[in-house]
C-alpha cells in the first residue's frame, strides 16, 4: 500500500500544478482585447465606466465633419513624462483615435492609449487600452444619435471634449495626461 501511494503521490502533485498554473490568478483583470469587448464590458456595467446615449440635433455628416476635424489633431497625441525619484524615471502616454465609416449613416469612434512601460498583470490589445468608444448614426436629416461609452474614473475631459465637438460646440482641445 505505501508504495502504491508513493506513486501517486507525484502523478497527483503535478496535476495540482497543472491547475494551479493554468488558472488565472484570484482578482486578475479581463483586459478587453478589440473594440467590440470593450463595447460589451462598458454595456454589461463594467466599472469605471458607462453607456450614454445622445441626440444630437446636428446632421449625421456634418458631426461626422467635425469629429474628422478635431480627433486626430487634439488626441493623436504622445505624452511623455520624467520625474526624478531617487533616480529619473522616463514615462509616456501614446493616444490613439480612430474614426471610421461603417455604413453611409453609420460611423464609430474609438480611442485608445498605449502606457510605457505598460502596467503589470495585464496584456493590453494591439495599439493600447481602450478607454472611450462611440457609435454614431443617422437619426434623421438632421438629427445624430451617439452611444458613447465612456470613462467615469479618468480621461474624462476626453468624453466632455467629444461630446462638447458632436453638439457643435467649438472647444479646445482636452488636456492629456
Amino acid at each position: 500500500m505505501k508504495t502504491r501511494l508513493r506513486g501517486l503521490l507525484p502523478v497527483g502533485l503535478a496535476g495540482l500544478a497543472a491547475l494551479l498554473l493554468g488558472a488565472p490568478p484570484i482578482g486578475a483583470i479581463d483586459v478587453p482585447q478589440t473594440r467590440q469587448e470593450f463595447v460589451k464590458a462598458v454595456a454589461d456595467g463594467a466599472r469605471g465606466a458607462k453607456v450614454e446615449t445622445l441626440v444630437i440635433e446636428r446632421g449625421f455628416d456634418e458631426v461626422y465633419k467635425t469629429l474628422e476635424a478635431r480627433t486626430t489633431p487634439c488626441l493623436d497625441k504622445m505624452v511623455q513624462r520624467s520625474s526624478y525619484v531617487g533616480y529619473w524615471e522616463r514615462s509616456s502616454s501614446d493616444y490613439t483615435p480612430t474614426l471610421k465609416r461603417t455604413g453611409p449613416d453609420r460611423a464609430e469612434f474609438t480611442m485608445q492609449v498605449a502606457h510605457n512601460p505598460r502596467g503589470v498583470g495585464h496584456t493590453p490589445p494591439p495599439g493600447g487600452l481602450y478607454i472611450m468608444a462611440a457609435d454614431l448614426k443617422r437619426a434623421g436629416a438632421a438629427r445624430t444619435e451617439v452611444v458613447l461609452y465612456k470613462p467615469t474614473i479618468g480621461f474624462k475631459n476626453i468624453a466632455k471634449s467629444f461630446v462638447q465637438w458632436v453638439d457643435g460646440q467649438s472647444t479646445d482641445c482636452p488636456k492629456l495626461k
